[in-house]
């Protein structure tokens, strides 16, 4: 580096006349930051196991009788005890056939046949393996015949 007559810094690689070699001191260093290798993922961990100890419809009674007037409408209300864990589906079965399904314990049916119905609920997980069932009631749907 020099200054010319007006005082102006100039840069060069060529040494000026009259300049001095300087010894730079190695500046201080340290190694690269090597990151910490992440740790292992723990294994999946199982949702902890629930047990069921309750299920049970409330709603219609056993041997209970729907009339004409009703058009073959119902409301099946149940209680589950604990509460529906998460991935658990509720079914509900009428003679043990699966006609519904949800996340709640309560089933509207409608327009269902005359006769005799076998109701139950039941809980079962992802794999559609049975956790509870309910009892199973009876309900007699009257309805009104045309004679012909």
């Amino acid at each position: 580096m020099t200054r010319d007559k007006d005082g102006n810094v100039t840069f060069s690689d060529q040494p000026s006349q009259g300049s001095e070699a300087h010894k730079v001191k190695e500046l201080p260093s340290m190694p690269a930051f090597v990151a910490p290798q992440a740790p292992q993922q723990p294994e999946q961990q199982e949702e902890p196991v629930i047990e069921y100890t309750s299920l049970g419809i409330i709603s219609p009674t056993d041997e209970t009788t729907i009339p004409t007037g009703a058009a073959g409408s119902l409301t099946v209300n149940g209680v589950l005890s604990p509460g529906l864990q998460p991935g658990h589906t509720i079914q509900l079965l009428n003679n043990d056939v699966v006609i519904d399904k949800g996340t709640t314990t309560r089933f509207k049916l409608e327009y269902m046949d005359r006769g005799e119905h076998r109701l139950q609920l039941r809980v079962v997980d992802k794999q559609d393996q049975t956790l509870i069932e309910s009892n199973t009631i009876t309900v007699y749907v009257k309805r009104a015949s045309v004679g012909r």
